[in-house]
């Protein structure tokens, strides 16, 4: 009897292994962005592992072989982003840090849609004066230029872009806009914390 408990322990201790180990799916949760960093993160290392391969492939064999497996691999990563998205969708508000002194004010930043290795998220504003150009005209376009911070409040890279809509609204005191713009490399936002809003100057920095 003792002895097969303890088959039985030890084969439960090995199952539990198996599943820490490799026995599916393993997902980190942002606390904001849910499991579709994670999910990312895996298949955008799979894909450069296998591109690498194809890149220095020499047989083609092996070619065609490798470049399969990239679209298998691609077509995976897509359903997976969707059904995980499905599943437990994003659904509050991303933090932001605003810029002082902004001629704007923006209330909430919002994920829009969901690629496979981006998010499109949608700034609603708050136009709080008249922006007016070098000419003294109305502008009709607002650039909000942004980027991602972690937990720690570093940069995350690849993270630096900008914010607009070309519908042509002027940009009146008072008008309320919408600005779209994107998360890039959502493999790299596993720490993903808050939006920080930055001046021109250092978007334009950024490399």
């Amino acid at each position: 009897m003792k002895t097969k408990l303890l088959n039985l322990s030890i084969l439960s201790s090995i199952i539990i292994l198996i599943a820490a180990c490799g026995g599916g799916l393993s997902t980190k949760n942002n606390e904001y962005l849910n499991a579709l960093p994670s999910i990312a993160k895996k298949y955008s290392k799979e894909y450069q592992e296998k591109k690498i391969k194809l890149k220095e492939c020499t047989d083609i064999k092996k070619a065609f072989k490798y470049e399969k497996e990239l679209k298998n691999i691609e077509a995976e990563w897509k359903t997976k982003i969707k059904e995980s998205n499905e599943a437990n969708p994003i659904t509050k508000p991303l933090p932001f840090e605003a810029l002082a002194e902004a001629p704007y004010t923006i209330s909430e930043v919002n994920v829009n849609k969901v690629y496979k290795n981006n998010l499109n998220i949608k700034f609603s504003i708050k136009i709080n004066e008249d922006i007016k150009n070098e000419y003294g005209g109305i502008k009709k376009n607002l650039f909000v230029y942004y980027k991602a911070l972690d937990k720690d409040g570093n940069d995350i890279p690849n993270t630096k872009t900008v914010a607009t809509n070309f519908k042509g609204t002027k940009l009146l005191a008072g008008t309320d806009y919408e600005a779209f713009g994107s998360l890039k490399s959502l493999a790299n936002l596993e720490n993903f914390a808050k939006i920080k809003i930055i001046t021109k100057e250092e978007y334009k920095n950024k490399k």
